[in-house]
């Protein structure tokens, strides 16, 4: 799910105009609001990908003193971008945080350390959520636009997901709880 949004997210860049690719990570750190971060290497492996699908295509820069690979997104891309964009999402976001597998294995093992890893990760979430709440009131900040919006949107989403999260450890704790561990 990850790298399709991925792939999608370069081609819908591409679609604005050609760049190079760090310029596309760039600009997928800022399509995200800096939430969701690329490193460079899972760029150009998704763009090479993309070209042997024809996708995209590369062509030499010709700016002054620049040898650098230029990508552009071609007729066959830009349909697939389209469909991908008309279409929701199958699947809600992916449970994948290593918190799930540490609690699992502590829940077995040890309810005492299961609940201070608990503990561990709400002060997580919590520093989490101060870091996205001043984000948020510096985006309030931005001049009105598409970039803002943007940019609040993803704040938000991120917000809920925190908050969410920190529900999640109170029922967890209760069960743990229930189950025998540390009182309060």
């Amino acid at each position: 799910m990850g790298d399709l949004a991925v792939k999608h997210g370069i081609l819908g860049i591409l679609a604005g105009r050609p760049r190079h690719g760090y310029e596309l990570k760039t600009e997928f750190d800022n399509l995200t609001a800096g939430l969701w971060e690329l490193n460079v290497g899972q760029i150009y492996s998704t763009l090479e990908r993309m070209v042997k699908d024809g996708l995209v295509e590369s062509y030499a820069d010709e700016g002054p003193g620049d040898d650098r690979k230029m990508y552009r997104v071609t007729t066959e891309g830009l349909q697939e971008l389209e469909v991908w964009l008309s279409r929701p999402p199958l699947k809600a976001r992916p449970m994948r945080d290593e918190i799930y597998v540490r609690l699992g294995l502590l829940v077995e093992k040890d309810l005492a350390a299961a609940l201070d890893l608990l503990d561990s990760q709400r002060r997580v979430y919590h520093l989490q959520m101060a870091e996205l709440t001043r984000q948020k009131i510096g985006a309030a900040r931005a001049a009105p636009g598409p970039d803002r919006v943007r940019r609040e949107m993803m704040i938000d989403s991120a917000l809920f997901h925190v908050e969410a999260d920190l529900k999640w450890i109170e029922t967890c704790e209760a069960r743990l709880r229930a189950m025998g561990g540390k009182g309060e």
